[in-house]
Parts: structure tokens; sequence; C-alpha cells
């Protein structure tokens, strides 16, 4: 039986998964910096989803973080990321639909990739509007791809035969204009995005597919077999005929974005 989309399990992915979704040190710095600058130096900040640490980390290096996710795996995985780097975070195992805090509690909350997965994303929101502080920010975060990239192209093309091949694997309405939509509606303010780092990565289309069949890339780690055997009987040739040369390696422009929410407490 293939799996629902908001029913993914992190547990086999946790160890990788920063790896699959690495933002390069001196980016992360960078990263950190931004986020503190909208925050407040050292606020009382939570990542809402905080998963394996990629974002809560480099946060904690300038504002007091702790992270909270549903899966003690990606927590584990947090940990050690905070051990290496030498930054210390908190961590707590919960629910974004039910919060271990009181009202009131924080000057910002930063969430990534949690809110398009969540089939109450609408009673997420609310409760994070319940523990942020009147005034406080509620950032959203974003990977922005160029698009126009080898890699931007794979994955654009690889969403769509995902989607036929594995149709509950669809993201919920919150991964398009749903969700500003609601927080207008709930009073949110959204200010002007910022572009907290950028860096590069030099990679072929034969690497993508690469990663894309051993379930190190970003869009197929959580595809069963039968999925990940569809997908790939569809994108290979898809690739073949796209592309003059798999081999040819290109310099592929990543950057993180910032989008903070005013008003939503």
């Amino acid at each position: 039986m293939s799996q629902a989309y908001n029913e993914m399990s992190y547990v086999e992915v946790s160890e990788i998964y920063n790896d699959i979704n690495n933002i390069p040190l001196d980016a992360a710095v960078e990263l950190g910096d931004a986020v503190a600058g909208i925050a407040g130096e050292n606020a009382r900040i939570m990542d809402f989803g905080g998963g394996a640490g990629r974002i809560s980390v480099p946060s904690a290096a300038r504002t007091r973080m702790i992270s909270v996710d549903i899966e003690f795996h990606m927590l584990k995985a947090a940990k050690a990321l905070s051990q290496r780097r030498n930054i210390p975070l908190l961590l707590s195992v919960g629910t974004v639909l039910q919060l271990p805090f009181a009202n009131d509690t924080f000057d910002a909350i930063i969430t990534t990739n949690v809110l398009h997965q969540v089939g109450a994303w609408r009673d997420a929101l609310a409760e994070a509007a319940r523990v942020l502080k009147p005034g406080g920010s509620f950032i959203i975060g974003r990977d922005v791809l160029d698009e126009n990239s080898c890699a931007g192209r794979l994955r654009s093309q690889s969403r769509r035969m995902t989607a036929e091949v594995a149709p509950d694997m669809r993201p919920t309405d919150a991964a398009g204009p749903a969700l500003f939509q609601h927080i207008a509606a709930m009073g949110g303010q959204p200010g002007r995005p910022v572009t907290a780092c950028q860096w590069t990565e030099t990679v072929s289309p034969r690497e993508i597919l690469e990663r894309m069949a051993s379930r190190t890339h970003n869009e197929t780690w959580s595809l069963d077999d039968a999925q990940l055997a569809g997908l790939m009987a569809r994108i290979t040739p898809w690739a073949e005929s796209e592309f003059d040369d798999l081999d040819l390696q290109e310099d592929v422009q990543w950057q993180f974005e910032l989008f903070p929410v005013h008003g939503l407490a």
C-alpha cells in the first residue's frame, strides 16, 4: 500500500536528511544571521516542525531556539548537527497541532517545508498564533532553486510525474496560494521577503538521476519501490531527450528565502 503524503515517516531518512538538503556551512551562518535580523538578537524562537535541524541549528547561534518536531529520529539528527557545530539547541518532541507551550511564549516562530504536509494545517497556524507573542514574527522559510537549471527542470518534471505514479503523494493546498490567503484572513501581514543566503552546487543531470534512483534526492526519498520504479521509467527517457549531454556539469544556483509575517498573534 502506498503511503499518503501527510503520513510520511522520516525514520529511515533522518540520518542523511541534512545531506540531501545540504546548506553549505558559510551559507548556514548567513541564514542564522538573517533569522536573528528578523526575530531579534537572542529572541526566544521556535522552529515549527524543525526536523533534522538544517534551519534551527544555524539560527540557534544567534537566538534562543527550540526545535519542535513529531519525529524523534529527526530531532536526534538535529542534536547531532548541533553538537558537531558546537551550537546549543533545545529540542522538544511534539505536534504542531498541540504545542506544549503556554500562550504568548515566543518572540518568533519559523517553519520550513512543514505545513504542506499537515492535513489540518489551518489548525496548526492557529496553534502557532496562540503561542506567539503579540508583535512577534511568523517566518516562513523556503528553498529557492533556479528553475531553468538542469536541477530545476528535473525537479519540476519529477513532481509532475510523481503525481502520475503516486497520486496520494500530492501535498496539501498549503503548498499553494491558500496558505497566504488564510494567513491574511487571520490578520497576518506578510513583509518583504528576505534572501537569507545563497550558494552554488555543481552537478550534472546524470548525477541528479542517480540521486533520484538511490533515494538520496528530496523528490524521491519518500517513494516506495513501485512508485520509484514508475518515476524512473518515465523521467530517465525524458532527461535523455531533454539534455544534449547528461554528463555535462552545471553551476546551479540555490538560495534560501524568509517570508516574515506580522500580526498573526
